[in-house]
């Protein structure tokens, strides 16, 4: 019997040109590989044949009616359920019960590629093979470019596009396109060990059950992305909360790429800053010292700059496609993916945010806003801190000369003194006046003057060491307040000081000469008044020498 509704288009499998067979009856769905093969199979146009039997008619109308029965089974469990996992299970589960196949999978849609998702019936080596499938065994290709059902009746004839297929003992294949409102969602294909010839009942069952599997498949994945999107919320909320918690910390920056990493689910992140036209990593998270020492890339050409010139988060999917990503950085950070949020405040763009993949990583349109969101935050709280920072310096910083002020001394002799009471120990108090700076002042200037204060107390910061607290103490006075120093280490820095200031004195002008009386006193723990009164003697006691010996 010849049929009317039969047609064919020609396709490309694996760089063969074959001809496809369908039905323009149904859908259309595709029935064979041949014109011979469509035929025998084409049970739709055989059930308008009325010259034939009546109990073959009956046959295939009852077996019509048992296949919409379990099409129905179908659609009520995978309809049941918006658990991804749940869904895929059972559209797969029952179409190989229902057709009484061997094996079968469910491939997903990823970009560009399918993902093996679920299989049944076939070896764990089978499913390593086509765990990624840009162009798998070449059926499974077709069916997703076409968006088409197709069959194979005979692996081994083609074996070539077949390989894995013909190696896994497998003899036909049925594959369906998963694809709902236009979008290929995946493909899921069936398949037997031994030989079968599919009817166009099998073929329309299959693609019906696809249908509604992907529409199940796209309800779940609806169900899981905003589930996803509300969990993300939360994580940007928290991490927005923990970022701001920490503004009273010592770096706001390492809780910044800390939080970053969590809220996007990787293990790595860095906090980028503008010096000059070069970024370089201002902190890190799970990368290496000699990472973060070593990362310098040009902000004109390189993609993270791109981030700060365009003022929009980059991403790079795959570093070794991005002809921009220094691979040399890439390699010393272990990631192939990445993804850069510029970080912009009221007073412009600080810096970026960048978070890696290990491995190539398909960045969503939402990983972007939310990465975008944090760093704008993220921005805000920086800027905090530094305005808290600068704030905090003004407060106990002298205005004339840049060290600290006598509010500040008084409270770390304060906590110098608390610590030798717990701890004991020895603390030492240099004294120092300037001599005849109404002198320089008269003369010279008050501008004179100033800068004479500005060099002592410039001789003081460098000689002295980081623990220790150089002051202005009003005036013409400052005190230099030295922790565990005994009496000899505090001498040798007095004497340091007067080596100083006469290298000074022989390098400037002699008209603004610097001279200074000190007063030395070296204690344990007492009160802080009677120690900086001990000082303040000792150190008048040399001025009235010095004044007795002129």
């Amino acid at each position: 019997m010849d049929c009317k509704f039969l047609d064919s288009y020609q396709a490309d499998l694996d760089g063969n040109s074959i001809d496809v067979w369908y039905c323009r009856k149904r859908d259309p769905f595709v029935l064979g590989p041949s014109r011979e093969v469509a035929l025998r199979t084409c049970s739709s146009c055989r059930l308008s044949d009325h010259t034939r039997p009546p109990s073959e008619l009956a046959y295939e109308v009852e077996r019509r009616n048992q296949e919409l029965v379990a099409l129905n089974a179908i659609v009520s469990a995978v309809n049941s359920s918006l658990d991804l996992s749940t869904v895929l299970n059972t559209g797969l589960d029952k179409t190989i019960e229902i057709l009484q196949v061997d094996a079968g999978w469910i491939a997903l849609a990823a970009g560009e590629e399918l993902h093996l998702a679920l299989h049944r019936g076939v070896s764990d080596d089978y499913a390593r093979a086509m765990a990624t499938l840009t162009a798998q065994e070449g059926v499974v290709d077709l069916v997703a470019r076409e968006q088409q059902t197709a069959v194979v009746e005979d692996v081994k004839a083609n074996h070539q596009t077949l390989p894995l297929a013909g190696a896994e003992g497998l003899e036909t294949i049925l594959a369906t396109p998963l694809k709902a409102q236009g979008r290929l969602l995946g493909v899921m294909a069936v398949a037997t060990r031994t030989g079968r010839s599919y009817s166009a009942d099998d073929i329309y069952f299959v693609s019906s059950a696809g249908a509604q599997l992907a529409s199940a498949i796209e309800h779940a994945l609806l169900f899981r992305e905003q589930i996803d999107r509300v969990e993300r919320e939360r994580r940007l909320l928290e991490a927005v909360e923990t970022v701001n918690r920490s503004l009273g910390a010592h770096s706001v920056s390492m809780t910044v790429v800390t939080e970053a990493a969590r809220l996007m689910n990787t293990a790595k992140a860095a906090l980028l800053v503008v010096r000059g036209d070069s970024l370089v990593a201002e902190d890190v998270h799970n990368l290496s010292p000699e990472f973060r020492r070593d990362f310098v890339l040009p902000v004109a050409t390189s993609v993270p700059g791109r981030a700060i010139r365009d003022g929009v988060p980059v991403a790079v999917d795959d570093t070794e496609r991005e002809p921009l990503a220094d691979g040399a950085m890439s390699a010393a950070g272990g990631y192939r993916a990445f993804l850069t949020a510029p970080l912009q405040s009221s007073k412009g763009t600080y810096g970026a945010l960048s978070v890696f993949f290990e491995r190539p990583h398909r960045f969503s349109d939402d990983d972007k806003t939310v990465l975008a969101t944090f760093a704008g935050q993220a921005a805000v709280a920086l800027e905090n801190q530094r305005l808290i920072r600068e704030k905090d310096l003004l407060a106990r910083t002298d205005g004339l000369t840049g060290v600290s002020n006598r509010s500040y001394l008084e409270l770390a002799l304060d906590q110098t003194m608390r610590s030798l009471h717990r701890n004991g120990g020895l603390v030492s108090l240099l004294f120092i006046d300037v001599d005849d700076l109404k002198t320089v002042n008269d003369r010279h200037g008050h501008q004179a003057g100033d800068r004479v204060l500005r060099d002592l107390a410039g001789l003081l910061a460098v000689i002295c060491r980081e623990t220790d607290t150089v002051a202005r103490y009003g005036g013409d006075e400052f005190v230099v307040l030295m922790p565990d120093t005994d009496a000899r280490g505090a001498r040798q820095v007095l004497a340091k000081i007067d080596r100083a200031i006469e290298r000074r004195n022989a390098e400037t002008p002699n008209d603004t000469p610097l001279r200074a009386s000190m007063g030395l006193q070296t204690s344990g723990w007492s009160d802080p008044e009677e120690l900086l009164l001990a000082a303040d003697r000792s150190m008048y006691e040399m001025k009235r020498q010095r004044a007795a010996a002129t």
